[in-house]
């Protein structure tokens, strides 16, 4: 089976399309990064003069291709670039086979996995502004939460009093049996992370994520052991060498991958190997609705001792419905719960109607 095409387009959902086309007629699926413009220069130049007239059954070949080079030439191509193709392949494989991902890596642990409900931007908004939209998730059936601050490393210590206002009106809000965790993206030095730290755990924060800026290993290793609270973290890690060192110089307490920012299945499948032979909980960030999720969630079921639940939000989804019409049978959040279905690869098929429609010229 031989790859023929690669495609990216731009969808009024606001995403983009990855699209790998066989000489069999089977087509894998991903969704790309956020510029189409970008994406399909490292197709037309890069990715399908290595690709195309190759084997589409060898997706972690392909990956290193990709990613490290091959004996013509070096590459290094972006990880979101990489995890897109990698992803559509992956789902070429379970079409091929007639098996849904999940099984293809080796077979589910569970097909039943609860997400949690995230909203952020809370760097500019009030306590009553968080509430109003966390309420709205509890209203469709979700029962873990996360607030996020979405201050970025550029903002450095900028409002503390407010984010720990807004965890303790959802905290007290919420029932006791809906775990709130708290994402202070990247915003601390080490001195506030460690006195905002001391403050959630005392009022039950079930994880912090990214206390600090994603660079500062050491740092964050001074957070972990001050803190009692579970610290988390990865989802700005880009390889399996990166959480190699995440794990041995700053040693959070959950990790944290985003499979495209990753590099895909290939490399994430590495990842959740390396987090169980260390004994780390894994939680994945890939919080938006559609093909990526769905390729999140087959990775993510699979490893048997990754019982927390994996983000989604609605900020980053957009248009549920538009997403959901996009495909014959969507896989969607249903009252805090995603059902993975047993359909072959992804489990996924676009409808070609509702595509045409969608697709932005």
């Amino acid at each position: 089976m031989k790859i023929t095409d690669i495609t990216v387009n731009l969808l009024t959902t606001g995403r983009t399309l990855i699209r790998v086309f066989t000489d069999d007629g089977v087509t894998g699926i991903a969704d790309g990064s956020r510029s189409v413009a970008i994406t399909r220069a490292y197709l037309d130049e890069v990715v399908k003069p290595l690709l195309v007239g190759q084997e589409a059954l060898q997706p972690t070949r392909h990956w290193e291709t990709l990613s490290l080079g091959n004996g013509d030439r070096a590459t290094r191509l972006p990880p979101q670039i990489v995890g897109s193709i990698d992803i559509a392949l992956w789902d070429i494989m379970g079409k091929a086979a007639g098996m849904p991902l999940s099984a293809l890596m080796g077979g589910a642990a569970r097909n039943d996995i609860p997400l949690y409900w995230s909203q952020g931007n809370g760097w500019e908004k009030t306590p009553e502004q968080m509430l109003r939209d966390v309420q709205r998730g509890y209203e469709q059936g979700y029962r873990f939460f996360k607030v996020r601050m979405d201050w970025r490393d550029y903002r450095q210590d900028a409002n503390p009093e407010n984010d720990i206002a807004i965890f303790r009106m959802v905290r007290e809000w919420l029932p006791d049996d809906c775990p709130l965790g708290f994402d202070a993206n990247n915003a601390y030095s080490v001195s506030t992370a460690i006195m905002q730290g001391k403050r959630l755990q005392d009022m039950g924060c079930a994880h912090f994520e990214e206390p600090l800026p994603q660079y500062d290993l050491p740092g964050l290793k001074q957070v972990v052991d001050a803190l009692d609270v579970p610290i988390s973290t990865g989802e700005q890690e880009t390889s399996r060498w990166r959480f190699r060192d995440l794990i041995d110089q700053a040693n959070p307490d959950i990790l944290q991958p985003d499979i495209l920012n990753i590099g895909g299945i290939s490399e994430v499948k590495r990842v959740y190997e390396m987090a169980v032979i260390r004994n780390k909980p894994v939680m994945p960030h890939s919080p938006v609705a559609g093909i990526n999720s769905a390729a999140s969630l087959h990775a993510y079921s699979t490893v048997g001792n990754a019982i927390r639940p994996h983000e989604f939000s609605d900020e980053f989804s957009g248009d549920l419905g538009l997403i959901a019409d996009l495909f014959k049978e969507p896989i969607m959040p249903d009252e805090g719960m995603i059902h993975l279905p047993d359909r072959p690869g992804l489990g996924l098929e676009l409808d070609e109607d509702a595509l045409a429609k969608a697709i932005v010229e």
